[in-house]
């Protein structure tokens, strides 16, 4: 997702906010009447029907850039109005291939990193170790370790990643070092 794309994320639900729902149109009509003089509030109370629109635009598309960015979960409103098998896909019990070969794409600092993150939140531990199984193709464990965190030795991140729940190759495999003695 490029940053460029989150103004137009935000206009394009705001105008959706605003023409097609029954809030959007509260707000246009109040402020139509405020305008022709058949109200007398003041603007700001006119118009919060409208302001109401903008700030919860914004939100979501806030949001919506955290979830897709990986840095949270699927919140209890979309939980509550999806079906089960989309929640599963939203929330990565189904696991996305496509996203995993993204990432490993980008080589093994964002490996590391994204499992560091995931290994934080219960609900992430399986993409975790999905990503890690398909990382240690082209990458070994000691490499994704050192840059998933450079302000600590990588034996810390294994341990951490280890504490976290995910099942690791041993000291002394090829998969943990490949440059043995």
């Amino acid at each position: 997702m490029l940053l460029i794309d989150l103004p137009l994320r935000f206009i394009l639900a705001l105008i959706a906010f605003t023409f097609r729902g029954w809030i959007g149109w509260s707000g246009i009509v109040l402020v139509l009447l405020k305008v022709i003089g058949v109200i007398h509030w003041q603007w700001w109370v006119a118009a919060l029907p409208l302001e109401y629109g903008v700030i919860y635009c914004l939100y979501m598309t806030i949001d919506g850039a955290l979830y897709r960015a990986g840095l949270k979960n699927v919140g209890g409103y979309a939980r509550f109005t999806t079906d089960p098998q989309e929640y599963a896909e939203q929330t990565g019990r189904a696991i996305d291939q496509s996203k995993i070969q993204e990432i490993i794409s980008d080589g093994p600092e964002r490996i590391g990193a994204t499992i560091d993150a995931c290994c934080e939140d219960p609900n992430r531990r399986h993409f975790a170790q999905a990503l890690l199984d398909a990382a240690l193709e082209p990458y070994f464990l000691l490499q994704l370790a050192m840059f998933a965190n450079k302000k600590v030795n990588a034996h810390v991140t294994i341990k951490k990643w280890r504490d976290a729940g995910l099942k690791l190759p041993a000291e002394g495999t090829p998969e943990f070092f490949p440059y043995g003695d």
